[in-house]
């Protein structure tokens, strides 16, 4: 396991989200991951954003009460999407290993947003950010498969580019 801090790392970069201040990753992974960043144009940078948490860890605490909290406030707005709790609440395996990791895309030089409110952006708002740069991200997610990502079935973890390394 890799354990990386904000930065440029052999050309990838790192972002922790917050409250993380470090993002454990696979070694396999990032290795597959400098791949990816190898096969996109100069224009288009990956930003690794989450790796592994372990769960009995202060963050792992910090994090089941943001989710019970999370989860409360998006039945509350979205009653009509209580089906995607699992997928948009789970830890989706960033619990398990540094094989599940979270990217963003950054491009020239601009990180793009498509989730600005988080899991509560509408899906109308997510579709149109996502329309206007759909080349970039599905290039990305294209060049992810390719190397050996799952990209997540939801539209929502899939917009936070949620991708397993299946070695």
């Amino acid at each position: 396991m890799l354990i990386l801090t904000k930065g440029n790392h052999q050309g990838l970069r790192i972002g922790p989200r917050w409250p993380s201040s470090r993002v454990m990753v696979d070694h396999r992974a990032f290795a597959q991951l400098l791949e990816v960043q190898s096969r996109l144009p100069c224009s288009v940078q990956l930003l690794v954003t989450r790796g592994y948490e372990h769960k009995s860890s202060y963050l792992g605490a910090f994090r089941s009460l943001s989710r019970w909290l999370g989860i409360r406030l998006f039945c509350w707005c979205y009653p009509q999407r209580k089906q995607e709790l699992e997928d948009i609440f789970g830890s989706n395996g960033h619990d398990v290993d540094g094989a599940h990791v979270d990217v963003s895309i950054v491009l020239d030089g601009k990180r793009l947003r498509f989730l600005p409110l988080g899991v509560f952006t509408s899906p109308a708002r997510q579709n149109r950010r996502q329309a206007r740069y759909a080349a970039v991200v599905d290039e990305v997610k294209e060049t992810l498969r390719q190397c050996g990502f799952e990209i997540h079935r939801n539209p929502t973890e899939s917009l936070q580019i949620h991708c397993d390394y299946k070695a």
